[in-house]
């Protein structure tokens, strides 16, 4: 299946230090299949992993284009009720409005260009390896 451009990362985003620096790692720890849930959910089965071989990250790699997606229509929604608001004077609601987009929308949107770059390191690890095995 054909992934839209949008999706393709760009060269500042391929080692995930800019993400980084923005404080994706942080967000990561408290956002939905993020660190602090992965532990609780490790307590009842110990074995629990976002990612455990290899087809499991190409499977998570398609969930961040659709997580990013529904942030991305959200993003787009808010944006609009934001100009919507500009237009009515009702600045407190624009404040707020704006903060919640950053929150729930914009990191999200960060968080899953970040998970994709580092999926995409484990998809090259895996083309190297493959190139260096002798043809049998």
């Amino acid at each position: 299946m054909r992934q839209l451009r949008y999706f393709n990362l760009y060269p500042c985003e391929m080692n995930g230090r800019f993400y980084e620096r923005m404080g994706v790692r942080k967000f990561k720890r408290f956002a939905s299949a993020g660190d602090f849930w992965n532990r609780r959910r490790r307590r009842s089965e110990p074995g629990f992993r976002n990612i455990s071989n290899y087809h499991s990250a190409m499977a998570w790699e398609a969930r961040t284009r659709f997580n990013e997606l529904a942030h991305l229509g959200n993003l787009i929604f808010s944006i609009a009720m934001v100009v919507w608001l500009c237009s009515q004077r009702r600045y407190t609601w624009i404040a707020l409005i704006l903060l919640l987009t950053f929150l729930l929308n914009v990191y999200p949107i960060m968080l899953q260009r970040y998970n994709r770059a580092r999926i995409r390191r484990i998809r090259l690890l895996k083309e190297a390896k493959r190139s260096l095995q002798p043809f049998t």
